[in-house]
């Protein structure tokens, strides 16, 4: 499988569950494509996709990030399945599961570097 690198915003916040012995992290990151306009030379918003996520790794590191937050996430694409609470039937979906996920942290005054930081989430010190 393909490796997916997501820059987007949490849209709520992060819900951690137990599965078995270990504990999974699962989330929604909103990424919103830009487009560059010609006609007045900006940036411009251009439509947003909504990601499933799930990540094994530091998961109440993950938690204690908020709605809005600015997050990359490293992960694969896997197919997900689940019976729906209203209908009954099988639904499929596509999930990334995360490799990695940081923080994007921005700075007041951009260095030469390009202004951004990645950290850990929450700045917790625990691995991602």
């Amino acid at each position: 499988m393909a490796v997916k690198t997501i820059v987007g915003r949490l849209g709520g916040v992060p819900e951690v569950r137990a599965a078995g012995s270990k504990h999974v992290a699962a989330f929604s990151v909103a990424e919103t494509k830009r487009r560059y306009n010609r006609e007045t030379n900006q940036w411009e918003d251009d439509f947003t996709i909504w990601h499933d996520v799930e990540s094994w790794d530091a998961p109440n590191a993950i938690a204690q990030l908020t709605r809005g937050t600015l997050v990359i996430v490293v992960g694969e694409e896997r197919d997900a399945s689940y019976q729906s609470r209203e209908t009954g039937k099988q639904v499929r979906k596509v999930v990334v599961r995360a490799s990695a996920v940081g923080q994007v942290v921005r700075e007041a005054k951009p260095q030469q570097s390009g202004g951004g930081d990645w950290t850990t989430p929450a700045n917790s010190g625990e691995p991602f």
